[in-house]
């Protein structure tokens, strides 16, 4: 006699929930999605379906989210932090790598811009 699968019970949770949300939204299918986040489309449509709580690869939704332009913290938890651009570095916004195109030596100045005031 043949095994069957284990029933898998269906949880709702804020991330099976948001990523529905966000796929429809966008309407990419679930096939299309997993190609984007690099897994199996089966893993995908176990978090969809809320068969794991919260999944087991982050990065793989990092790369999904990036991909569709996407809150990453929206998307695991349903709510989103604001942001106060006065406190944050420039490396928690931007990746930086070397550039070829500009190896030699180079003379760098820095000027203080102020705004015009108008009357």
């Amino acid at each position: 006699m043949a095994k069957r699968k284990p029933i898998r019970k269906k949880v709702e949770s804020p991330f099976s929930k948001n990523l529905q949300a966000m796929l429809s939204e966008r309407a990419i299918s679930q096939s299309a999605a997993a190609k984007l986040a690099q897994i199996p489309a089966a893993t995908l449509h176990d978090w969809i379906y809320g068969s794991n709580i919260v999944p087991q690869d982050i990065r793989a939704v990092q790369r999904l989210c990036r991909a569709l332009g996407c809150s990453f913290e929206w998307v695991m938890t349903g709510e989103i932090s604001p942001v106060d651009f006065k406190n944050i570095s420039l490396t928690e916004l931007f990746q930086s790598e070397p550039d070829p195109t500009f190896s030699g030596i180079f003379e760098i100045t820095a000027r203080r811009l102020t705004r015009i005031k108008k009357d």
